[in-house]
């Protein structure tokens, strides 16, 4: 009875040993299925900031790319509006150059009439110059005529 008391005693701490192995068995097989999906998740995780990390990259690289492209634009932009101000001048001075042309020109026409009148009028005044002394000519042998006669009829 002392050996069978004994041997139950055994065979109870044997089976409490068994119970608590399995419990211990399962709390270990629970364990390691949570680190498996920790580990799953962790991985998961990393996947996602690696693929954001990625976007962030490439959505980075984007945002440089446009603005390297909107300042090139401005640049393009300026250049354009500074070669438009460089013709706008240009055409402003040609169209300055071109009065002043036709000023000139017109300049040159009113002096070209000015000689013009004025050997007109040179012409006239030689003109009435010769008619004068045509006149006076005529009026000197008028003269001499009358004194002619008047000498004859005094002769007479």
């Amino acid at each position: 009875a002392y050996q069978f008391k004994l041997i139950d005693g055994y065979l109870k701490d044997i089976q409490e040993l068994n119970d608590t192995h399995h419990t211990r068995h399962s709390e270990w097989e629970a364990d390691r299925h949570s680190v498996e999906e920790c580990q799953i998740e962790i991985h998961n995780k990393e996947s996602q900031m690696k693929n954001r990390e990625t976007e962030k990259t490439k959505l980075e690289q984007e945002v440089t790319r446009l603005r390297l492209l909107r300042e090139k634009q401005a640049k393009e932009a300026e250049q354009k509006r500074d070669q438009e101000e460089q013709q706008r001048q240009q055409e402003e001075l040609m169209r300055q150059q071109e009065e002043q042309q036709r000023q000139q020109e017109e300049l040159r026409i009113q002096q070209e009439e000015q000689r013009r009148q004025q050997e007109e009028q040179q012409r006239q005044q030689e003109e009435q110059r010769i008619q004068q002394e045509a006149h006076q000519r005529q009026q000197e042998e008028q003269q001499r005529y009358q004194d002619e006669q008047r000498t004859q009829q005094e002769e007479q």
